[in-house]
């Protein structure tokens, strides 16, 4: 069988499928201090709920916070920085922009290491990788050897146009591997082989952050997953939305900053292709916030220069990421009021302990959670994971301060905390499609995560949405997206910017038989061979003389044989879609070229197994929009794969439900989705 595991703020989701396609699915609270745990612990659960055993399982995937979480809490390694002789200062001057515009007491990002962390050796490449001053290498010895002394256990090097040649940075590498091996050595010409000196800095260093962390993270997931009978090495969720071994992923610990949302993207492609619906914005609501990514024509987007999500916490993290906007609004999101009287919800959490306060473990917070309880969204006598029975009177207990606050009665509170945490993820759907360029209603929106089919329609209805499509297992589905990634690694080449009509087929074709090349040798000593590989081209391109640069997917052997023409024409498109006009007699300069190759792995999505979740049939009384009705409560796995009928009910599963609301159309079919549309 497979088994995906993801870990969450609040919950880790799994999913087991049978080589027979049977689905089992299981959710487990987090536990924060060390989520490797709930992970193990939640499989051990899973497989005795199958009567099945580790050694059953022929792949485990796994998606988890740990980069991230060590990053947002600066939980990380006592990290220091080599660079050239001059450039000390790179990290703390920073950009000359301002991510707050108007913010009149703005201040930079802070690095992640002070001053007297960052020390200069004595070398010098030009920019077209030529040597103009030698490595001293009795100098960096003494640098390297200090560092240690004061207890540093991660060294990040970043030299200036170590992208052009990495004989420098490889020496030092060497150098620091051979005196110290048990100290971890991040090269910028492997982590962010491209120009930009302060974004490569940076994201060399946040590798080097967290690498120790996620070194020791998969160490402790892999021994005990071992223990637990599980013979194959685990596959990892990168932040680019596909797997790689867990050699591989310890190498590239940045590239795990987004290993748990991408997975729940990568499956709602995958999904949304398979249905004739390609074009989709997935938001995945889970305890603790909501991911949000666009989907266009099956692929979703990456993240490029220029957008606030190529940074973490204001510090540029330059790898190929899924462009997913994640905000502080999930089931635990806390209610309050700010310093205008202002009803809020969020960013603040209950997180996983104590919770929301229904959970009965301590918490005292209206959130999200409780809201949902006291609208009738969610009924008590379910029982959550972790035997949590969701009780009303603590809700209301915690409701009565802010009500009595703000003259509501509970209930009322309770809708407008929903409709506020509506309005604050449509917020995130306008910045990953209207911030770039693309018509929200030209899509279908795909939730998933514990609330995503909950309050789908009202996100929906705040953004003009008129389709909104419930995969199988939504509030598992993230595990499900893990199910079905392919192995994915991605390749940059960046020479400098280059005019594309200097440029003959013949370069083309050079650069990317490079790329070629590079994947096809890193695939083989994984043990995947050059037949089985997918490869997707990109250019990074600008017109000359712009300060950034857009990246334009291209086919490769179009551009082998048309050149220049072809990169133009692909870059002018681009440029239209993004900023609704073209230069097209303007000179387009190449940037970097890049290659995204995958290993399919095959599968799809699981369909749907099993009842409601042991819920009585029958009505349930549902406060929604200022109306308060009876709404039918239905199973999902007792409809029948074409049902069709009209809302308001409420469909409810094993590891979620799904609200229709009057006025909208619910229907089902074969793939095993629900599609709701707004009539």
């Amino acid at each position: 069988m497979i088994v995906g595991i993801e870990v969450g703020g609040t919950f880790t989701d799994l999913i087991a499928i049978r080589d027979d396609g049977v689905a089992t699915i299981h959710k487990t609270p987090s536990t924060p201090d060390d989520p490797s745990r709930a992970a193990i612990s939640g499989l051990t659960e899973l497989l005795e709920r199958m009567g099945a055993s580790g050694a059953d399982v022929t792949e485990l995937l796994h998606g988890s916070t740990i980069a991230a979480n060590a990053l947002i809490q600066r939980r990380g390694a006592d990290v220091a920085l080599l660079t050239t002789d001059g450039f000390r200062d790179v990290l703390h001057i920073q950009r000359q922009d301002k991510s707050v515009v108007y913010d009149m007491f703005y201040q930079k990002p802070t690095p992640l290491l002070t001053r007297d962390r960052i020390l200069e050796v004595p070398e010098r490449l030009g920019a077209g990788g030529e040597v103009v001053e030698p490595l001293d290498a009795a100098a960096t010895i003494e640098l390297i050897d200090g560092l240690v002394a004061r207890g540093v256990d991660s060294i990040a090097v970043c030299l200036l146009h170590a992208y052009a040649d990495p004989v420098h940075e490889q020496a030092i590498g060497r150098l620091i591997s051979e005196r110290h091996p048990d100290v971890f050595v991040s090269l910028s010409s492997d982590i962010a082989p491209e120009h930009r000196e302060y974004e490569r800095a940076s994201t060399t260093v946040i590798s080097a952050f967290v690498r120790p962390v996620v070194d020791r993270y998969l160490s402790r997931f892999e021994v005990s997953a071992r223990e637990a009978g599980v013979a194959h090495p685990p596959l990892i969720m990168l932040s680019n939305g596909g797997v790689a071994p867990i050699e591989a992923a310890r190498r590239l610990a940045a590239n795990m900053f987004l290993s748990g949302p991408a997975a729940a993207v990568t499956g709602a492609a995958a999904l949304a292709c398979s249905i004739g619906s390609p074009n989709v914005i997935s938001i995945d609501v889970g305890g603790t916030s909501s991911d949000v990514c666009l989907i266009t024509g099956g692929q979703p987007e990456t993240t490029v220069k220029g957008t606030s999500e190529f940074s973490v916490e204001g510090l540029p993290l330059n790898i190929v990421m899924t462009d997913i906007v994640s905000i502080g609004a999930g089931g635990g999101s806390i209610a309050w009021v700010d310093g205008g009287g202002m009803l809020q919800v969020g960013p603040q959490s209950a997180g996983a302990m104590p919770g929301p306060a229904c959970y009965g473990h301590g918490g005292e917070d209206f959130c999200l959670t409780d809201a949902m309880l006291l609208m009738g969204l969610l009924d008590p006598r379910i029982e959550l994971p972790g035997d949590i029975r969701l009780d009303p009177a603590l809700s209301q207990a915690a409701a009565a301060p802010l009500a009595a606050r703000l003259g509501l009665e509970a209930g009322e509170l309770a809708e407008r905390v929903f409709r506020i945490a509506a309005a604050n993820m449509a917020q995130a759907l306008r910045r990953v499609s209207v911030k770039r360029g693309y018509d929200p209603r030209d899509y279908a929106l795909f939730p998933c995560g514990g609330a995503g089919a909950l309050i789908a329609t009202a996100v929906a209805d705040e953004v003009d949405i008129r389709e909104v499509i419930v995969p199988p297992n939504p509030g598992v589905f993230s595990a499900v997206g893990l199910s079905v990634s392919d192995v994915r690694m991605d390749y940059v080449l960046a020479e400098g910017a280059q005019l594309a009509g200097s440029l003959s087929p013949a370069v083309f074709a050079e650069k990317m038989n490079r790329l070629r090349d590079r994947a096809v040798a890193a695939f083989a000593a994984l043990g995947y061979k050059a037949d089985t590989l997918r490869f997707e081209f990109a250019v990074d391109a600008r017109y000359r003389g712009q300060g950034y640069e857009l990246r334009a997917p291209v086919e490769a052997a179009r551009l082998e044989s048309e050149g220049r023409d072809y990169l133009a024409a692909r870059f002018h498109e681009e440029h239209a879609r993004q900023y609704g006009h073209a230069f097209r007699e303007r000179d387009v300069e190449a940037i970097s070229f890049r290659l995204s190759a995958a290993h399919g792995r095959g599968g799809g999505v699981a369909p749907v197994r099993g009842g409601g979740g042991g819920l009585p049939p029958g009505d349930r009384t549902v406060s929604l929009a200022g109306e308060t009705r009876d709404y039918p409560v239905l199973a999902r796995g007792d409809l029948s794969a074409d049902f069709e009928m009209d809302g308001p009910l409420l469909i409810v599963e094993e590891s979620t439900s799904t609200l229709a609301p009057p006025g909208w159309r619910v229907s089902g079919d074969a793939s095993g989705v629900i599609r709701l549309i707004r009539e």
